[in-house]
């Protein structure tokens, strides 16, 4: 028991000097929310079934293709009778076995909300458009496999400038971004969030250490954070990579987000095995986020 605890405590190390070595991270960290789902394909279903239910609201795009030909889709929920002004974008299984079957359920629940006179109608009648990716990494997701089929960690390939990484080498980040950007135009991307797994915790900027935001960023991301910590429960953890997770971690989809757009950017780690069960709470976070936006 002595030897194992201390090998360990060598990988934990190993995996703070060398978090982008597969086989250090393979070793030391376990990443498998443990929770399943249907296949990538029966979700793409789910969109386009969402998109002729609410047609007035909902419109699933095919934004490229993954390393193995799999579509890749979102769903945009937007009036379109009115000019939009502002965004949020969520997205989820980046890497492909951190599936927390929550994700793929916020574009019904959002769309559902358009029956009733309440925030998110408001929200999307204000000009607001929401952006869902429910899985980022399909030929990962159906493999049940962190990186992609050409072995890499997605959430390693954005572009981050103060990283000094050059990114979107992939097909899986690449169309996305060139959708998002075209698609975005002038439209402000006010809070982006990808979902993760698996230790209970909201991270912001910056994933590496170095750089600190500055007060008044860090205020506004907090403001976030705090509406998290009330909807989904005090035991979550908030804080950025390094402080939480104890390494450093260049080229992420947040640092990106948060660098590029100006956007409230986040990743949030769910709790394994049981995350899929606290679907209400992740409702009553985004209502109260949407409810939130214009103050922030």
């Amino acid at each position: 028991m002595k030897y194992l605890i201390l090998a360990l405590l060598s990988l934990n190390a190993l995996a703070s000097d060398f978090p982008d070595d597969p086989l250090i991270r393979l070793l030391a960290i376990d990443s498998d929310s443990g929770i399943q789902g249907p296949t990538y394909s029966k979700i793409v279903e789910e969109l386009k079934s969402l998109e002729e239910s609410f047609s007035d609201y909902a419109q699933v795009v095919t934004y490229g293709k993954s390393v193995e030909g799999r579509p890749l889709s979102l769903i945009k929920i937007a009036n379109k009778n009115i000019i939009s002004t502002k965004a949020v974008y969520i997205g989820g299984s980046i890497h492909g076995d951190e599936y927390l079957n929550i994700e793929d359920r916020l574009p019904r629940w959002f769309l559902e909300q358009t029956a009733t006179s309440g925030t998110i109608l408001s929200y999307l009648n204000q000009g607001g458009v929401i952006y869902i990716a429910p899985i980022l990494n399909p030929d990962g997701y159906d493999r049940r496999e962190r990186e992609n089929r050409n072995g890499v960690d997605l959430n390693r390939d954005y572009t981050v400038i103060k990283a000094d990484v050059q990114g979107f080498k992939e097909a899986e980040t690449r169309s996305l971004v060139e959708y998002l950007s075209r698609d975005l135009g002038s439209i402000h991307l006010e809070v982006t969030m990808d979902y993760h797994c698996c230790i209970g915790a909201l991270l912001y900027p910056w994933s590496f250490t170095g750089p600190v935001l500055s007060s008044r960023d860090e205020k506004r991301h907090l403001v976030v954070a705090s509406i998290m910590k009330s909807s989904i429960g005090p035991g979550v953890k908030v804080g950025t990579t390094p402080v939480i997770l104890g390494y450093s971690a260049k080229g992420t989809s947040k640092d990106f987000y948060f660098e590029h757009f100006g956007a409230l950017s986040f990743t949030y780690e769910g709790r394994r095995n049981k995350e899929n069960s606290f679907f209400q709470e992740h409702t009553t976070m985004w209502e109260e986020i949407l409810k939130n936006l214009v103050t922030l």
